[in-house]
Order: C-alpha cells, then structure tokens, then sequence
C-alpha cells in the first residue's frame, strides 16, 4: 500500500515539474493595445493626460474609491517629460514617469512596479475631426518564473480590458466637460443668439 502511496506521489510531482519546467520555456514577452474614440479635441485629451495629477479622474489604477490604502506623491514637474508619480497601495508600490512629450500627438511613459520588469507604455491621439481616438499601448516582460509564461497568455487580455474601462472612464469626464463648457452651453441655444443679434 505505502509502495502505491509514493508511486502516485512521484507521478504527481513528476507531472508538476514538467509543467514548471515547460512553464520557463514560454517567452513571458507581451504587447497590447486599447483604443476607443472619445468626442473631444485632441488638446483637451492630451491635457489630462499628459499631467499625472489629472489621471485619479479617469485612472482605475488611482481611483480611490476602487483602490484600498492608495497613497500617491507627485514630483515637482507636474506635467510632460520628467514628469512623476510615486504610489503605495495594497498591492504594493510603483512609480511612473513621462518620458517623452510631442504636445497633442503622443505621451510615452514607463513604469516600474515592485519586484515587476519595467513596463513601457504610450497614448497616441488621432483627430478624427469632431472625435479624437486614443489608442494606449504598453509592452514589456512578466517576471521570470514557472508559472508566468502561463499567466503571460492571460495578461494582454487583462490589461486591455483594464485600459479600455479607463479609457471609457476618460470618455465620460471628457465629453462630460465640453458639455458643460460656455461654448457647448452657447452652442446649443441658437436662437438666444439670433434673438440677441435682431436687438443690436
């Protein structure tokens, strides 16, 4: 009985190291991408993205409300190149920084996250006219380990949805602002113009 015990016990471990083993020849490399159109200039969009004060309104990763115990010190350069947020949370801590800045066109920032490869990310705007697409992408390596090549295939998939509910997040405040700006609120009452014109 003992002798079947260990035989099954040796097969099971057997089958564990191969996966882990199998697991560490799987390229832990990833790339993805989110877009999603948002109807507001490009230089409205840049604005809030381009000042790391401004991503706890759109951000999930800095909200507050969905993160327990975050706590976030920005540097001296609030905006544009150099550029920096340090954050702790429960999770653990991280730091991001604008790396390059090409006004209303492109935002290239990277991020280190405790214990994590360094992950390389950008926001490219697109004007679409009356709408601008956002497409942010990062890339970069999981950590090195037996199980991460697995989790490698599920990663992209997260984050892209991860990014495109932030993104949507940006759509809302976005669109929610330039409705309540003076020119939208002018714009959509042309007859108190027009009135206003016959008087004069």
């Amino acid at each position: 009985m003992l002798k079947y015990y260990f035989r099954a016990i040796l097969l099971f471990g057997s089958v564990i190291l191969f996966f882990a083993f199998l697991g560490c020849l799987i390229p832990r490399s990833y790339s993805f991408t989110s877009e999603l159109a948002i109807g507001g200039k490009p230089e409205v969009i840049f604005a809030q993205l381009n000042s790391l004060e401004n991503w706890p309104n759109w951000s999930r990763q800095f909200n507050p409300a969905e993160i327990t115990d975050l706590k976030m010190k920005f540097n001296e350069q609030k905006s544009g190149k150099d550029a920096a947020l340090s954050w702790t949370d429960i999770r653990g801590k991280g730091k991001i920084w604008i790396t390059k800045s090409t006004p209303n066109q492109r935002i290239e920032y990277s991020t280190d996250f405790e214990k994590r490869p360094r992950m390389f990310s950008s926001f490219d705007l697109v004007d679409n006219g009356d709408s601008t697409t956002v497409l942010w992408s990062s890339n970069g390596k999981l950590p090195w380990g037996p199980f991460y090549g697995y989790f490698g295939w599920l990663f992209p998939s997260h984050m892209k949805t991860e990014y495109l509910m932030s993104l949507d997040k940006l759509k809302q405040f976005i669109e929610a602002e330039n409705s309540s700006s003076p020119e939208a609120t002018g714009s959509a009452n042309p007859s108190r113009s027009l009135l206003f014109s016959l008087k004069t």
